[in-house]
């Protein structure tokens, strides 16, 4: 029979799964990550055919039988499973060619360690489960298959990670946030282990399928011995992470009335201390907000870096609570930014649902907004500011839609988490935090409020046309002219090989950086390897092609976020050529467009030095200590206060000794504008770092002193609280502090 014949005819349904096989990757086509030959194309087909590669060997252990049962196995089974991954890789590959093409190297290596074991894996299932059960086979089997997949659920559940290796589907990085994904040595040895155990477990399951009894229960009892030592060790081997092993790293512990707080080693002993007692705060501002307390301790892992986190905990990028362990999981520079956030998670537990004790249908719109809602905060301005300036510039999105599903994640977040975190903040407050909790565990604006989502939304929008944001395009762009990653061209790729540029930039391997940020460009536009080429192109000493490539770029980028980051390299590139005229025209463009205070102070600062003494010129191109002399110069008679946060920012680099720094920058301050505002508030945030609440509380109450605008008055008054109660309560509070070792 030729093997055309064998697939279409065959009692063995080849055709059937073959037909499976091409239909689901057709279907693939149609969706981003999956339409391109990377990552989640082959996770998604290795979960295919683990399961299509089970099904086809109970199928020919079922038909065939006799003497020649070894060669007519072997056969059918080496020709189905060649077929299936053939016939994915082949629609992929065409499909790039024709379409959108990322990198053939990068896609064929995910499917050979991801998607190729995986009709090994199927096979030897389906041998297994056919060598204990001839009966319902194929039922037991998909049994075996659900158990094995839905094991990260119970790691998720029980463990602190939230990345995962599995034979099914390969593995799992954490959240959508971390978008560099990488064939890593770890994952290679995962695969390799994977493909000798189920490649012994087909072995001998073909070997003793016609022993004894006796045979077949030493036989499963080895599995199930090598399959515990492999989940005791795991831990060990970097495949998952226990608590005990995150203790071990996390070694530093603070216990404080309500929380365990474990810390990384590395972490100042000062800031510490603050951190911990920011969680004492923050916990005392959520009781009031949420009217409830807490019956237990929460649980809160502060690690060094990103990468710390990434490795031990899987979210490289992102912060993240798991409320029904009660437990927060952030890294040390985030604290004042998000640390109040991850705490809100952990008391929205009173009124959460199902086994993970969150919103019903996990519904990420009022997960992440109650926890917006309670710290209605974002990037120094308040939840309610930045939602009138996406609504009153163009950056609108359907509340209906946003609550629908997981359509939370269909645009840039920042969109989302401002929306949800504002509309909630406001049923809140006009309707109770009762109210909400029974929004959240039955999903049903009209039962609970008495009216639909439309009308409610009416309400909303009415507050927001209240709040002064209109005529602020520039600053909506930079806040909200991202893609989400789902509308990016080839993601994961272009993610992984700007890691690998900027590694090579970071070690001084300018040539090579250039040439790799390059070849990124010619896959499309891209601002970081745009902003990459060009750093690489001034330390290479070839300013002039590095403002000749920003400026003919410049015009792709109008009306993104990345707009203005262009603007800023721009002027600095023209500084460092000593066109001064040229680039202060353009900080003071950036000072007129305002996109965010950040990029307002630090326009104003450089003006501030061009204009005296060309200081700018030996700003730009000095290193840290060099920058920090240059602003010591810049206030050696009078203060400026564009260059105190910049000033503080330098220090914390430099390791600069606080007291040092004091001299230099504490002085007799009047604050008469708004950049004495911003300078008081940055300076007394550093003050609290440093353990000196009684200065930062009078820093703090100096940056009262200008009407700043209703937005940033009340992040400031919220400054200046925080700060009170530290001074008020820290040495009380501290003396139940234990620090354990």
């Amino acid at each position: 029979m030729s093997y055309f014949k064998k697939i279409l005819f065959a009692k063995n349904y080849l055709a059937v799964y073959l037909f499976c096989i091409i239909i689901f990757n057709i279907v693939l086509l149609n969706y981003p990550l999956t339409n391109v030959f990377g990552f989640e194309f082959s996770a998604l087909n290795s979960m295919l055919l683990v399961l299509l590669s089970g099904f086809y060997v109970i199928t020919l252990l079922k038909k065939e039988s006799g003497a020649n049962l070894s060669a007519k196995f072997k056969n059918n089974l080496l020709l189905a499973v060649s077929l299936f991954l053939i016939i994915p890789a082949f629609i992929s590959i065409i499909h790039s060619i024709l379409t959108i093409s990322c990198s053939f190297y990068d896609g064929l290596m995910f499917y050979f360690v991801i998607t190729f074991p995986s009709v090994l894996i199927g096979s030897a299932l389906g041998m297994l489960t056919f060598l204990y059960i001839k009966r319902l086979t194929i039922l037991i089997f998909i049994v075996v298959y659900i158990l094995i997949l839905f094991i990260p659920i119970l790691e998720f559940y029980f463990n602190p990670q939230v990345y995962f290796f599995n034979p099914i589907f390969g593995y799992y990085p954490g959240t959508v946030y971390d978008v560099a994904i990488k064939i890593s040595l770890k994952l290679i040895g995962y695969r390799i282990l994977n493909v000798l155990f189920f490649g012994l477990i087909a072995v001998f399951s073909f070997i003793i399928i016609k022993k004894k009894r006796i045979a077949r229960i030493i036989f499963i009892f080895l599995i199930l011995i090598i399959s515990t030592v492999f989940i005791y060790i795991s831990p060990v081997l970097g495949y998952s992470t226990t608590f005990s092993r995150l203790n071990s790293v996390l070694n530093n512990e603070v216990e404080t009335p309500h929380f365990s707080i474990h810390f990384s080693s590395g972490i100042d002993k000062n800031l510490v201390k603050v951190i911990s007692l920011y969680h004492e705060y923050y916990y005392a501002e959520l009781e009031k907000f949420f009217k409830y307390k807490l019956t237990r301790k929460i649980n809160s892992y502060i690690f060094l870096n990103s990468d710390q986190k990434g490795k031990l905990f899987g979210s490289k990028n992102a912060d993240m609570a798991k409320p029904w362990q009660y437990s927060i999981y952030v890294t040390y520079n985030d604290y004042n930014s998000i640390l109040k956030h991850e705490l809100a998670h952990s008391f929205s537990v009173k009124f959460g649902t199902g086994i993970f004790e969150v919103a019903k249908n996990l519904n990420p719109s009022l997960i992440e907004g109650i926890a917006v809602a309670a710290d209605p905060f974002y990037d120094d301005n308040t939840i309610d500011y930045m939602a009138a300036l996406a609504y009153k510039n163009n950056y609108r999105i359907s509340l209906r839609n946003l609550y629908t599903g997981f359509n939370f994640f269909g645009q840039t977040s920042s969109l989302s988490y401002v929306y949800a975190g504002s509309f909630t903040k406001y049923l809140v407050e006009k309707y109770g935090i009762e109210k909400f909790e029974r929004l959240y565990v039955g999903l049903n604006f009209n039962e609970v409020y008495g009216k639909p989502l439309n009308q409610l939304s009416k309400g909303f929008y009415r507050k927001l046309d209240n709040i002064n944001a209109s005529d602020k395009k520039d600053e909506a762009d930079y806040y909200y002219g991202r893609k989400a990653i789902f509308y990016k061209v080839c993601p994961r790729y272009v993610a992984a090989e700007l890691s690998d540029a900027w590694s090579a930039y970071y070690r001084n391997e300018y040539d090579k950086s250039k040439n790799m940020f390059e070849e990124i460009l010619n896959t499309g536009d891209n601002y970081s390897a745009l902003i990459g080429m060009a750093n690489s192109l001034e330390k290479l000493n070839k300013r002039h092609t590095a403002l000749i490539l920003l400026k003919s770029k410049l015009k792709y980028y109008k009306n993104t976020a990345y707009y203005y980051s262009i603007e800023f390299s721009l002027a600095d590139l023209f500084a460092t050529l000593k066109n001064y005229t040229k680039a202060d025209s353009i900080y003071y463009r950036i000072v007129k467009q305002n996109p965010n205070r950040r990029f307002y102070n630090l326009s104003n600062l450089r003006l501030s030095l061009s204009q005296k003494d060309s200081l700018l010129y030996l700003y730009l191109k000095g290193n840290e200590f060099n920058k920090y002399l240059v602003l010591e110069k810049l206030n050696s008679v009078k203060l400026n206060f564009y260059s105190v946060p910049v000033a503080i920012t330098i220090a914390k680099s430099l390791d600069e000794e606080y007291g040092l720094f004091l001299k230099q920058y504490y002085r007799v301050f009047t604050v008469k504008n708004y950049a004495g505002s911003y300078a008081m508030y940055k300076l007394s945030q550093y003050m609290v770092e440093n353990f000196d609440f009684k200065r930062a509380l009078k820093i703090a109450k100096l940056s009262l002193l200008y009407q700043a605008g209703p937005d940033f008055s009340i992040i400031l008054k919220n400054n200046y609280n925080a700060i009170n109660w530290l001074n008020k309560n820290s040495h009380y509070i501290l003396k139940k502090f234990i620090f354990n070792k």
